[in-house]
C-alpha cells in the first residue's frame, strides 16, 4: 500500500509546537488559531498511528517518537522554508525581509542606531525593526531574530546575547556641579536627584531595588517624579537634571561619545540579559544576521570597559 505524505501544514504545526512548547504560542506565530493548531497536530498523529505529544498533567512534551520525527523533520522543513521565500522574492524582484523584534528601549536606543551598518552588511536582505514589549505579542513570535530581556527561558531556544549591567549615568555638567565620580556612597546618593521611570514590570530594576542590590541605601524623595519612558529619562539625564539608572547596552553610545558619564556600583543579576531567539524555519538564512548582532554587542561592551577604565577622568 503506497504511504501518503501528511499535510505541509501539518507539519508546520507540529514543528512549531515543539520548538515553543505551546500551541497557542503556535497559533500566534503561524497567525491562526488554536484550536486549528490542536487539530493539525491531531490529524498528522492519526495519519502517522502514533502520539507526537505527551498531553498527561496539563504539560505538553514530545513523545519519545514525536522527539525522532522532530529531530528528523525539522531540518528538512527549515529548508523548504527557506527555498519558498528565496524563490518567491527572486521571482518578484523583491529583497527578502528579515525582522528583528525587541523592546521599546533596545530598538530605539541600540538597533537603530546600528540599522544602517547592518543594512550594509546585508544588502540582499531588507531588514526591518518592530518595537514589541510583550514578550507573548504575534509580532515578535512571528519575527526572524526576537531580543527579549528578562530571565533566561528554558522554554525557549535562545542564546545570550547580552548579560544585564546595571549602574547610575548623569551628564558630565552633572558629575562636575557635584562633585561626582566613581562609586557612589550612600550618603552621595541622599542628596542627588534621582530620575525615576513609571515601571510597571518586575523585570526591570528601579533605585529601590537597585540600592538592595547595591549594598547602598536608597535616595527616596517626597517629591519624586516618574518618566513615562525610558527615552524620557535618559534625555532628562542629558539635560542634567539627575542621576539615572543606565542599562549598559542602552547607554552605550552615550558613553562612547562623553554625553553620559557611568557611576558605580555596577549591579548585576545572574541569568538577567538580553536573550536573542531565531526562527527556525529560517535559521539557515538569518545565521549570519545573528552572528552579526552578536559581535556587535561584544565590540560596544568593549568600547564600554575602555570607557571605564578612565572614569572619573573629566
Amino acid at each position: 500500500m503506497a504511504f501518503s505524505t501528511p499535510s505541509t501544514k501539518s507539519l508546520v504545526a507540529f514543528v512549531t509546537t515543539a520548538r515553543l512548547g505551546s500551541m497557542t504560542a503556535a497559533a500566534d506565530a503561524e497567525r491562526t488559531t488554536q484550536p486549528t493548531i490542536s487539530q493539525r497536530i491531531r490529524g498528522l498523529e492519526e495519519h502517522l498511528g502514533l502520539p507526537l505529544f505527551d498531553r498527561l498533567g496539563g504539560r505538553l512534551s514530545l513523545t519519545p517518537q514525536g522527539e525522532r520525527f522532530y529531530q528528523e523533520v525539522a531540518p528538512s522543513l527549515d529548508a523548504i522554508c527557506d527555498a519558498c521565500d528565496r524563490l518567491m522574492h527572486d521571482g518578484q524582484g523583491l529583497s527578502p525581509p528579515v525582522v528583528i523584534a525587541a523592546d521599546a528601549g533596545f530598538t530605539h536606543l541600540w538597533l537603530l542606531p546600528r540599522l544602517p551598518a547592518l543594512k550594509r552588511a546585508f544588502p540582499q536582505y531588507n531588514i526591518r525593526l518592530i518595537s514589541v514589549d510583550r514578550e507573548d505579542d504575534p509580532e515578535r513570535l512571528a519575527a526572524d531574530l526576537a531580543i527579549r530581556f528578562g530571565l533566561s527561558s528554558p522554554q525557549e531556544e535562545e542564546q545570550l546575547l547580552a548579560r544585564e549591567a546595571v549602574f547610575p549615568v548623569c551628564s558630565i555638567e552633572y558629575a562636575r556641579r557635584h562633585n561626582l565620580s566613581g562609586v557612589l556612597t550612600s550618603n552621595q546618593i541622599s542628596r542627588l536627584s534621582l530620575l525615576h521611570q513609571d515601571i510597571k514590570n518586575p523585570r526591570w530594576l528601579d533605585w529601590m531595588q537597585w540600592s538592595q542590590f547595591a549594598g547602598v541605601a536608597p535616595g527616596m524623595a517626597d517629591d519624586t517624579f516618574t518618566y513615562q519612558n525610558y527615552a524620557l529619562l535618559l534625555n532628562a539625564a542629558l539635560d542634567h537634571r539627575g542621576v539615572a539608572l543606565g542599562w549598559e547596552n542602552l547607554v552605550e553610545e552615550y558613553l562612547v561619545t562623553g554625553r553620559l558619564v557611568a557611576l558605580g556600583p555596577k549591579v548585576t543579576r545572574e541569568n538577567y540579559g538580553y536573550w536573542l531567539h531565531a526562527r527556525q524555519p529560517r535559521r539557515a538564512k538569518i545565521e549570519p544576521i545573528r552572528c552579526w548582532l552578536l559581535n556587535a554587542v561584544e565590540q560596544g561592551e568593549n568600547k564600554n570597559h575602555a570607557k571605564e577604565s578612565v572614569m572619573g577622568q573629566y
